[in-house]
């Protein structure tokens, strides 16, 4: 019973249904982490699951095309990379899971790890900053702010990714280190777009220029941050790291 459970708050879809022909199918084939028997009721369930978390539809792992009937998508395929993927990933949060089991003083129901606990309505669950730090670096500037606006609009109000301006300032000062010092300040323009008295977002711009050289810059963007914030003491200590004044 604690594997099944387990195999129902995986990540992905990797059980096949039976072959072409129809759906829902009286029986499972070519499955390698759910048991053989599980009821094909409580596995269709269990895709819903997936496909929800992952904010994806069954041709993400499977055979088939978008519109099409679920019978004439191919089930039992491994073709996909994405299936042969999440049968890892169910036996990865398996395997978390009884880890968290063996915690000590463990309360009762205790945490459990299912696929929202990472992918929280996306199917790749990496931190907004990095999406954003590799537009930039990839593609431009230009690039970055779509990814970014596109990303806002679907996602914001949701769990998928922090919006704060933490993100943004993050992001912005990876690529700075990256030398592509247009794009940083393009992001965080695109930051203050949205937080427009941010002190957090001056303070990154002022060590963006002192990542490119340019104390005098940086200077006025630490008191700019202070400006917008006296009681801040990051762009203090900067400022005089320096040599400078507040």
């Amino acid at each position: 019973m604690r594997r099944l459970l387990f195999l129902l708050v995986a990540v992905n879809a990797p059980a096949s249904l039976a072959a072409q022909g129809k759906f829902p199918p009286d029986s499972l084939v070519n499955t390698q982490v759910f048991p053989h028997a599980t009821p094909v009721s409580q596995v269709m369930g269990t895709m819903r699951n997936f496909t929800g978390a992952l904010g994806v539809r069954c041709q993400f792992c499977h055979i088939g095309e978008e519109g099409k009937p679920l019978d004439s998508f191919d089930f039992a395929s491994d073709q996909k990379r994405t299936k042969l993927v999440a049968r890892q990933m169910m036996l990865l949060v398996a395997e978390i899971n009884r880890r968290l089991d063996s915690l000590p003083g463990r309360g009762t129901p205790g945490l459990q790890v299912t696929c929202n606990t990472c992918h929280r309505g996306t199917s790749r669950p990496v931190p907004l900053a990095t999406l954003i730090t590799e537009a930039a670096v990839a593609a431009g500037s230009d690039s970055a702010v779509r990814a970014y606006r596109a990303l806002r609009e679907r996602y914001y109000g949701r769990d998928a990714f922090d919006f704060s301006e933490s993100s943004l300032n993050s992001a912005a000062l990876r690529v700075g280190r990256a030398n592509k010092f247009a794009e940083a300040f393009s992001i965080l323009k695109l930051n203050e777009e949205f937080f427009p008295t941010s002190a957090s977002a001056a303070v990154a711009r002022g060590n963006i220029e002192l990542i490119r050289g340019d104390t005098t810059a940086a200077a006025a963007a630490f008191r700019e941050a202070i400006r917008r914030d006296s009681t801040t003491a990051e762009p203090r200590n900067r400022l005089r790291d320096i040599g400078q004044k507040p």
